[in-house]
Order: C-alpha cells, then sequence, then structure tokens
C-alpha cells in the first residue's frame, strides 16, 4: 500500500449527505479538498461546520450549468488553484430512481440523460489534464442496485452507465498511467429507528445472516484501498465494500 501522503482530490455532487462524510473522512485523513456541487448553501453550511485545521483544506466549486464551457471553465480554475490534482472521485449521484420514476414518468428518461451528461463532462475535463500529466486516479461511488430489495434509495440505471463508462475509460487510460475503478457500498444504516432494526436486518438476510449494520462511516476505510493502492494496475475493476456479494 502506497504511503499515506496528501492527495489533491476534487468530489463530485457533494452536497449529498452521504458525500458530505466522505468529503469529512477525506479531510480528517490530511488531503486537498475541493467540492463540486450546485447546491451552495449545504456544502458552504458544511465548510462552516469545520475544524479550522480543515477548512484551509477545503475549497468550494458551486456551478448550476454543466454545459462543456462552463465545465472546462469550472475544472480549470480547481486545478490552477488546487495546483494539481490526484484523484477525481465521482460522488454517489443520490437518485432514489424508483421514486423519480412514481413522481415524474414522463421526464424520467430525460432526467438519467443529464446525470450522464453531468458525469461525462467532468471526466472528460479530469481526464485531459491527467493525460497530459500521464498520471491519475478516478473513483466511482456507487450503492449497491440489491439494497433495492431493503428499500434503500438507490438508482440502477446511474449505477450501469457508470460502470460501463468506468470500464471504457479504465481501457482507453490505461497506456496513460491513468487508473479508473468503482466502489460499490452495500449495507449501511441509513437513518434506522432502533425498534426497526430486526425488521431490516430480516429484509437483509439476502446478503447474510442476520447482518450487521454498519454506520455509513464505518464503510468509508475502503476508500483507503484505491487512494493508497498496494498494486498499481488496478484498474477497470468494481470493488466492493459489502456484507455479502454485490450484483452491481
Amino acid at each position: 500500500m502506497e504511503s499515506k501522503d496528501m492527495k489533491k482530490i476534487i468530489l463530485s455532487e457533494a452536497h449529498q449527505e452521504e458525500n458530505l462524510r466522505v468529503a469529512a473522512y477525506l479531510l480528517e485523513d490530511g488531503h486537498l479538498l475541493t467540492l463540486i456541487s450546485n447546491e451552495t448553501q449545504k456544502i458552504n453550511d458544511f465548510v462552516d461546520s469545520l475544524p479550522s485545521e480543515h477548512k484551509d483544506r477545503c475549497f468550494i466549486r458551486c456551478f448550476a450549468d454543466y454545459t462543456e464551457e462552463s465545465t472546462s471553465d469550472a475544472i480549470d480554475s480547481i486545478l490552477e488553484m488546487m495546483q494539481g490534482l490526484d484523484i477525481f472521485i465521482n460522488g454517489l449521484p443520490g437518485t432514489n430512481e424508483t421514486a423519480l420514476l412514481k413522481l415524474s414518468p414522463d421526464s424520467f428518461g430525460r432526467d438519467i440523460t443529464s446525470g450522464y451528461e453531468k458525469v461525462f463532462l467532468l471526466n472528460r475535463e479530469i481526464v485531459r489534464y491527467m493525460v497530459r500529466e500521464k498520471a491519475g486516479n478516478i473513483i466511482f461511488l456507487i450503492i449497491d442496485d440489491i439494497l433495492h430489495f431493503a428499500d434503500y434509495p438507490v438508482s440502477p440505471i446511474n449505477n450501469q452507465g457508470r460502470l460501463s463508462l468506468m470500464k471504457s475509460m479504465a481501457k482507453e487510460l490505461a497506456p496513460f498511467n491513468i487508473k479508473v475503478n468503482s466502489l460499490t457500498f452495500g449495507i449501511y444504516d441509513p437513518g434506522i429507528n432502533p425498534s426497526d432494526k430486526k425488521a431490516m436486518q430480516k429484509k437483509l438476510e439476502f446478503c447474510a445472516l442476520k447482518p450487521s449494520i454498519p454506520k455509513w462511516e464505518d464503510l468509508l476505510p475502503a476508500l483507503d484501498a484505491l487512494i493508497y493502492p498496494s498494486f498499481k494496475y488496478m484498474t477497470g475493476q468494481n470493488y466492493s465494500a459489502c456484507i455479502g456479494s454485490s450484483n452491481t
């Protein structure tokens, strides 16, 4: 495993609750971090709550329009501000596709396509920089599709698109010493009432017998395996931080 030196990291979709806790974990580990979001207030509130030693290593870049021009300008400004980049983390999209389909079935396809376009534009700009540097690390974060059966808010369509993009990018970028992988998170406590824990464990027995339900933060050290890889040829893989097997 690589030594735990400071990395320059960009995290997208940073306003999502799970991604904010990823950000806190990365800052606690001593990294330099830029948060990308389209929700200014949530990000500002998060940064305001940080201890002073973490605020100095946390930057914000909020923009609403993910056009080619705005995305290119934003990434250029971030790279200049951070003076480089080691890792780009595609944060969890935070989309409950079942709820989205029920709420607005007519626009469901357009919403999914819009999300893909955002991911594509961000990764394209990041890749342009990493190809010039002939080094880099791109990570996609995913919640396991199978948790749909336990009423978790999952995004199976988005996930499969991200996995396809990850594998395609990994193949094309291997000659440039750029690693591209995904990390799939499994069972975690999404805010279960203690009185409902046994019922939730029963629902989750398709993963393991009487599975423990860890806090989200307890899963985050799995990121270290990709941030500090012990094997430099790890690319194009979907790694699991799961109890039981992942079907994603």
